[in-house]
């Protein structure tokens, strides 16, 4: 997410092409470095249009991996691995004692790090700062050089959006749950949805999730991550996630300084402004590229997009598409409808 620190500005003129026709054009490559657009509402697949050739080793949804991140965090609260959201993460990273012991950042809860409001100088839309997601990869022990990172202010003050919170919160859960990441995604998550194939990344020579980014999904398996959250934790007639979790999830709660949406628990928050769309909330996994799942309760409807535009304005198209030829078509509030 680097370049795009500024508000979404979807400024590439209007797309008046159906949600079919677009998906279509996707699958037959004629949006250079789209790979995939996924369209439902009301539970039924409405328009899909995927790469016939797209392996997954060719998918990295980079920052949409962090709400993935908010999901497991949510199950293990759920199932009393985590006690809550305050719990102080010094409790949860006892290897990191001697860091936690300044005043400050003993004072850090594991929701500072689901909001980006750690309190830590560390800015990934700042190239200067010292934090930099980009400077946190050149090393080999990530969470150590987030654990060293000066404070700035005190946790919970302000929003400043930081890769390292994602990455301690990954090593947290794998602590809660006794178990690597990617066991625990598979078995509590991925299984559930009937989601076969998921690449994490690693660090620390592969003992390590990187949690933060660079999760490898096929495009129905992010459909099915959208839905499950527009079904407020219900797949199939299973209970996958709480639904407690799904609100506080997909709640506000820290402003973006400069932007119009707000932030949840890893999860972009905004609604539909423009006259003459149907009004909805639109609740965000977003990666660098274009990668995206777009959830849109009052509407009852999910759009996915996967993409490898990755540090280009042009990544922001499938939001143009959204709000042109998709969310133009979609009928008003409707109940949801598990798949």
């Amino acid at each position: 997410m680097k370049v795009f620190a500024a508000a979404i500005t979807l400024a590439f003129g209007n797309v008046l092409a159906a949600p079919t026709d677009l998906a279509g054009e996707v699958a037959q490559g004629r949006h250079p470095d789209i790979d995939a657009l996924v369209i439902a509402q009301h539970g039924q697949v409405i328009a899909s249009g995927v790469r016939p050739d797209l392996e997954l080793d060719e998918v990295d949804i980079r920052s949409a991996t962090k709400s993935v991140t908010a999901l497991l965090i949510g199950i293990a609260i759920d199932r009393g691995l985590i006690a809550s959201v305050d719990t102080p993460v010094s409790t949860l990273l006892p290897e990191l004692s001697d860091a936690f012991s300044e005043p400050r950042r003993a004072t850090m809860r594991v929701r500072d790090l689901l909001t980006m409001r750690s309190g830590l100088d560390c800015d990934d839309w700042d190239a200067k700062s010292p934090g930099h997601e980009d400077t946190m990869y050149e090393t080999s022990d990530w969470l150590g050089f987030w654990s060293k990172l000066p404070m700035r202010e005190a946790p919970g003050e302000r929003f400043s959006y930081c890769t390292g919170n994602v990455i301690a919160l990954g090593r947290l859960l794998a602590h809660a749950t006794g178990q690597p990441v990617p066991g625990f995604a598979r078995a509590a998550l991925f299984a559930p949805l009937g989601i076969r194939d998921a690449r994490w990344a690693s660090w620390n020579r592969g003992k390590d999730t990187d949690t933060g980014g660079h999760l490898a999904l096929h495009p129905d398996a992010l459909h099915a991550i959208g839905q499950l959250v527009l079904n407020e934790g219900v797949w199939n007639g299973r209970r996958v996630v709480s639904a407690e979790w799904i609100r506080a999830m997909t709640r506000a709660h820290a402003d973006i300084p400069g932007r119009a949406q707000r932030y949840g628990y890893l999860w972009w928050l905004d609604e539909t402004r423009q006259p003459g769309l149907p009004r909805s909330r639109l609740l965000m996994a977003w990666g660098n590229g274009g990668n995206f799942v777009v959830v849109m309760p009052e509407l009852s409807a999910v759009f996915v997009s996967v993409g490898r535009r990755y540090n280009r304005p042009e990544a922001l198209e499938p939001l143009q598409w959204l709000r042109d030829s998709v969310l133009p078509v979609l009928s008003g509030p409707a109940d949801v409808q598990a798949p």
